[in-house]
């Protein structure tokens, strides 16, 4: 409505514009040839009265001659007549009522005509023909003529003028307000209702105008701009999902990359059950063995399987591939379990595993499976950093304030921090800043991929925290990884 009204304001104001300057333009011209009308009737009573009085004034003298004129007042309408001197007059009555500097002309002969004011305001308009009397003295009869009629008619037409224009603005405005409602305002809000529905997200519904104007071509440029995001979107979806399956087929082999560099440990660690199940079934085999011994055999081999099933269980359960699912995970469970799988491993390379954490549960919102995969990569990262054993510690930190080096997007709210600390030899200054990118290591060929730390650093960042690193060369490393902590059932 209010473009509308933007261009009814507009196209009124041009309107009263050129009608105003054609009103003004035609009543000037008409009070122009009003006023020549009315200065040539004067001229033409004057000559009239000018050859009656000559002639009265050679017959009848001065005295016959100015009763004459005083009379003719009487007859005359709306003329008033007198007689006046020019070359200067001792009574009042008988000057000029313009200066007769502005009479320089009736010297000349010529009749002058020209407006006067009055000294009550009104305006005249005064004519004055000469005339030289029988002793030589120049003397010239006034006519003086009200210029109220005309001043009437100027205003009787401004009022008109004035009404036209208030009924041009008034038809106008209705005539403006029916056609912008139908071809201007109906269309701009289909149009702002299609452009809000493409702003959310629905490219369902389409949008046709009827006509061939400006609106209806931008219709169709909008209706062709919602089938070109709606088929970018799902190119964008059908990629996104693509490279989700990537990302997740890259953890997955991750995974059992680290599921193999556990396996070695893991092989070492059931060897014993199996060595104790197999001399308990040779027990139970003889033919020797008392009732209770053969129940005793029987229950340590039901205990030795036990164990090894939960092994192989911890190691089914990590190399599994399932669908990322966040759920409120204890992360003190969840380093416990990480450390049972790391113990064989670390156990052959002669690492010491150590746990400092709080006796307070502490609580994030993540997927198990990913978060123990960042675990165990770090770890392994820091397993293989001590060729000469050493101590592998976990620690966990409640409640903790993020450094000044964190991201702007962390924001406000609680964070708990999980550190993995080794004594290996360090990491290279100019090493550190490249250690997540995908692909970079330093390690010997066969020992890695470069994608374990990669590959960390996005879960962790899918979970809305982020993970920084510290070396030294030569006394070891710390990684650190953030995360939001939940805080009464909620995250912070």
């Amino acid at each position: 409505m209010r473009l509308t009204l933007k261009i009814t304001m507009a196209i009124l104001l041009g309107v009263v514009l050129l009608f105003s300057l054609h009103s003004y333009l035609s009543i000037q011209r008409e009070r122009a040839q009003l006023k020549e009308r009315l200065s040539r009737e004067a001229l033409h009573l004057g000559q009239s009265l000018r050859v009656m009085l000559d002639d009265i004034w050679k017959i009848g003298g001065e005295g016959a001659a100015l009763s004459f004129l005083e009379r003719s007042n009487l007859v005359s309408g709306s003329f008033t007549v007198r007689w006046v001197w020019i070359d200067g007059a001792t009574e009042m009555r008988y000057r000029p009522r313009v200066p007769v500097q502005k009479l320089s002309a009736l010297k000349e002969g010529e009749s002058v005509s020209l407006l006067a004011e009055s000294s009550s305001g009104h305006d005249f308009l005064m004519t004055y023909l000469p005339l030289v009397t029988g002793g030589g003295r120049l003397g010239a009869i006034e006519l003086s003529e009200s210029m109220d009629e005309l001043h009437g008619y100027v205003r009787e037409s401004l009022r008109r003028s004035a009404l036209l224009v208030v009924a041009t603005i008034g038809s106008a405005l209705l005539l403006m307000a029916l056609l912008g409602n139908i071809l201007v305002n109906r269309p701009l809000r289909l149009l702002t209702e299609e452009a809000e529905r493409i702003g959310a997200g629905d490219f369902s519904t389409a949008l046709t105008l009827s006509g061939r104007d400006e609106l209806a071509g931008l219709a169709v440029t909008i209706d062709r701009m919602r089938g070109q995001l709606d088929e970018a979107r799902q190119a964008e979806q059908a990629a996104n999902e693509a490279k989700l399956s990537a990302l997740e087929k890259l953890r997955h082999t991750e995974r059992l990359a680290t599921l193999g560099r556990l396996s070695a440990g893991m092989a070492h660690e059931l060897g014993t059950p199996l060595n104790v199940i197999a001399g308990r079934a040779k027990l139970i085999a003889g033919e020797d063995l008392s009732p209770e011994d053969t129940t005793r055999s029987a229950r340590i081999i039901g205990e030795q399987a036990e164990r090894m099933t939960a092994i192989m269980r911890q190691l089914l359960d990590f190399a599994r591939r399932g669908e990322g699912r966040k759920q409120p995970v204890e992360l003190t469970r969840l380093l416990q379990g990480t450390a049972d799988l790391l113990a064989p491993t670390a156990k052959k390379e002669g690492v010491e595993l150590q746990l400092k954490i709080q006796d307070e549960p502490v609580r994030v919102n993540a997927d198990s499976g990913q978060l123990q995969q960042v675990l165990l990569n770090l770890a392994m990262n820091g397993i293989q950093a001590m060729p000469r054993g050493g101590t592998l510690t976990f620690f966990l930190d409640g409640t903790c304030e993020p450094s000044l080096s964190a991201p702007q997007r962390t924001g406000s709210g609680t964070w708990c921090r999980i550190r993995v600390e080794d004594q290996g030899e360090g990491i290279a200054p100019t090493d550190l800043p490249k250690i997540f990118d995908p692909f970079f290591t330093t390690k010997e060929i066969g020992q890695g991929t470069g994608l374990g730390l990669s590959i960390a650093y996005g879960i962790v960042e899918e979970h809305g925290g982020w993970i920084e690193a510290a070396s030294t060369l030569g006394e070891g490393s710390t990684v650190s990884v953030y995360l939001p902590q939940i805080v009464d059932g909620e995250n912070a």
